[in-house]
């Protein structure tokens, strides 16, 4: 066993070893627009300014700043969010010199950014939201007939960003014909839209299991996921609600 030489100053720095097959590939690996990629939100606000990022997602902050938690998003029906599980509750960061805010999910995917214009609307799985900027408002409504698919609607003037799991696709939409689309791979729809539930027949679901899927139409596009994350698996209703109130 080797020890520090009592004669070795203090001031003297040593790099971490580099486990990988050749240091130079690890070397690179490390470099700051490696670990700064599309995987984490890199949200950077000056003296004055405010950003929001969800809670229990930020990774690493440097700078001067007030935080103050609270939930963003408002429901179209009182106990719609109790059923649904769509609370956002978000870390507001006020800063007092410039900041720099790092956020991530606990899931493999892209982080996009989302620019929301004022009289545009722009929506939303909330279970996605990762973080925004801007004078925006969320609300969440249900929004499919004959479906209990609930998602949430952003309006204003700012940029949102979200966390879509693994890849995703972009679909136009068309006000004359519908797409069919299974609503747990959908990650955002903009513009205007219709979705109706009961694509199949009530024996049909029994045997193809595909009870989620709906026909959409509308102005805009929509943007498919093409995995959804275990951790948002199966999460609504009363238990989806109290897990949000601290996720």
């Amino acid at each position: 066993m080797k020890f520090l030489n009592k004669q070795q100053p203090w001031r003297t720095r040593r790099d971490l070893p580099l486990v990988p097959q050749d240091g130079a590939t690890a070397g690179l690996a490390l470099h700051q627009t490696k670990v700064l990629d599309d995987h984490v939100l890199t949200m950077r606000i000056k003296e004055g300014e405010t950003g929001f990022v969800r809670r229990s997602s930020l990774i690493y902050a440097a700078g001067d700043f007030r935080m103050t938690t609270k939930r963003i998003a408002a429901k179209a029906l009182p106990l719609l969010g109790l059923f649904s599980g769509q609370n956002l509750w978000a870390n507001r960061f006020e800063a007092q010199s410039d900041t720099m805010l790092i956020a991530g999910r606990d899931f493999h995917g892209t982080v996009l950014a989302l620019e929301v214009e004022e009289g545009e609307e722009v929506w939303l799985q909330p279970s996605l939201y990762l973080g925004h900027r801007g004078d925006l408002t969320f609300l969440v409504k249900r929004v499919a007939k004959r479906e209990f698919w609930t998602l949430t609607r952003v309006t204003g003037s700012g940029t949102v960003w979200i966390k879509v799991p693994g890849r995703s696709f972009r679909q136009p939409l068309d006000p004359q014909s519908s797409v069919i689309v299974d609503t747990s791979y959908v990650s955002v729809i903009r513009g205007a839209f219709k979705a109706h539930g009961r694509v199949f027949t009530s024996g049909q679901y029994l045997r193809s299991g595909e009870a989620e899927n709906v026909r959409l139409r509308g102005d805009g596009d929509v943007l498919i996921q093409t995995e959804v994350p275990i951790t948002a698996a199966g999460r609504g209703g009363i238990l989806g609600t109290v897990l949000d109130i601290f996720l």
